[in-house]
């Protein structure tokens, strides 16, 4: 394993969270009198330390590509060092305990969405805009992973890594890894930016609007008041919403294509045509089953289940009602889809769409071939055939998925939590869903958890 290439690593990524916790270092200097500048100050010495140890070897071109190791060594020691250290301003602010500030952190960081602070509690401005952008890193944070670590690993590796096999994974792969950062980083920038300008058109305030933004376009959904879009009751809002959660939790690399005017690719990507299926499919399932049992008429029972398919598969968790009091049927359609989730290279979360379709082409493969014992067939993705490896990477990652979510359900248990509420509250974390509200059982409020919890 190359020990300066994954240092090298750690230290770009402490470099840029050094740069991310300035505005917040300075937001307690100017107008947030309840959290110390020292609360960011300490962080920010420590990744700018980290960023030199990191950047001070020189290596060469030919030791500039990660082992399988290599990547497990940085993606491993990176998710939890960075949570350790964007957990320092939470802890250090007196507000939260080491538990709730380690919560904290990382469900930002991993774009989960939810809070250790009670809603609508005296949350310092400060400890907020830090929230609202690490949660904005965490969301490019997973695209770059995707689209630039995995593919200097090799084709083996990136399967190991992440199964979600398509057909043009051969298009999958971005150009030179500098330039690929910048390509992605541009287009998430400036997608935050159109919308936040949006926005602000229909009213909503640049604080807010910036906000909304960084939540939607990472699929976080976290805006600190998971009340605010059923108290603004705008439907432009919400459709505008929509679009940008379905930007969010669609594949960055397609949209770079798109930009390139490859239409074809993105016309014929499978995995984007099952994704715009199973939305809308869920969708009107949900609407139909809330107007049959008189929840709201046809035209509202569309809307918010429209609204509430999109945020829970795309992983963005927001709500415009509390669909914890809705039919069992649609709370079990959204804990179906909070398990699918988006699609790959996407900032959204869950099993992704890509993995569920390899899934659903092996099992009908095998009835047919049960059928016909000597019949010859292969899964193919966009067009082309998915490798044998790839298949197998599918098979494991589902497997180990549903082993992780049935030992967390049974230790969150001993919490007192019922069992679908179990159920549910691991894969709203597996998922990184952190919905608004619950999807099995009460509203979540996660202030009241214990250490262990």
């Amino acid at each position: 394993m190359n020990y300066l290439m994954v240092m090298r690593m750690l230290g770009i990524v402490g470099l840029i969270m050094a740069a991310a916790m300035v505005p917040s270092l300075l937001f307690t200097v100017v107008e947030d009198a309840v959290v110390s500048p020292l609360c960011f100050l300490s962080p920010i010495l420590f990744c700018l330390v980290l960023g030199y140890a990191g950047m001070r070897h020189k290596i060469e071109i030919d030791q500039k590509r990660l082992s399988i190791r290599g990547g497990v060594a940085f993606l491993g020691i990176g998710w939890l060092l960075f949570s350790v250290i964007s957990a320092i301003p939470y802890y250090a602010s007196g507000m939260f305990t080491i538990p709730k500030a380690l919560f904290e952190s990382a469900s930002a960081l991993t774009t989960t969405g939810v809070s250790a602070m009670a809603d609508g509690s005296m949350y310092p401005a400060s400890l907020v805009l830090w929230h609202d952008i690490s949660q904005w890193l965490g969301g490019i944070g997973a695209i770059l992973i995707f689209a630039v670590l995995l593919p200097q690993l090799g084709t083996s590796a990136a399967n190991l890594f992440s199964a979600e096999v398509q057909g043009n994974s051969a298009e999958r792969t971005m150009p030179r890894s500098r330039e690929a950062v910048t390509l992605l980083f541009r287009l998430y920038a400036v997608t935050t930016v159109v919308q936040t300008a949006i926005l602000m058109l229909l009213g909503q305030p640049f604080k807010m609007a910036l906000r909304l933004s960084a939540a939607t376009i990472s699929t976080s959904g976290y805006i600190y008041s998971k009340a605010y879009l059923a108290q603004c009751d705008s439907l432009l809002l919400e459709l505008v919403l929509i679009v940008f959660m379905l930007i969010g939790s669609g594949n960055f690399i397609l949209y770079y294509r798109l930009t390139q005017k490859r239409f074809r690719l993105f016309e014929e990507d499978t995995e984007r045509r099952w994704y715009t299926g199973f939305l809308v499919l869920f969708t009107v399932l949900v609407t139909f089953n809330l107007w049959k049992n008189d929840y709201y008429t046809v035209t509202e029972s569309l809307r918010h289940g429209l609204f509430t398919v999109v945020s829970m598969m795309s992983t963005t968790g927001l709500g415009t009602e509390d669909f914890s009091q809705w039919p069992a049927f649609s709370r079990l359609l959204l804990f179906y889809g909070a398990i699918i989730g988006g699609c790959s290279a996407s900032t959204a979360g869950g099993m992704k769409v890509s993995r569920v379709v390899v899934l659903l082409k092996v099992c009908w493969q095998e009835i047919k071939r049960t059928l016909h014992p000597n019949m010859v067939s292969v899964i193919t993705m966009s067009g082309k055939v998915v490798p044998t490896a790839a298949i197998v990477g599918v098979g494991r990652y589902f497997f180990l998925y549903f082993i992780v979510f049935m030992l967390l359900t049974m230790v969150y248990s001993l919490t007192g939590s019922g069992m679908l509420e179990s159920m549910a509250t691991v894969v709203v974390f597996l998922s990184n869903v952190g919905s608004a509200y619950g999807i099995m059982g009460e509203a979540p409020c996660f202030a009241g958890l214990t250490g262990f919890g």
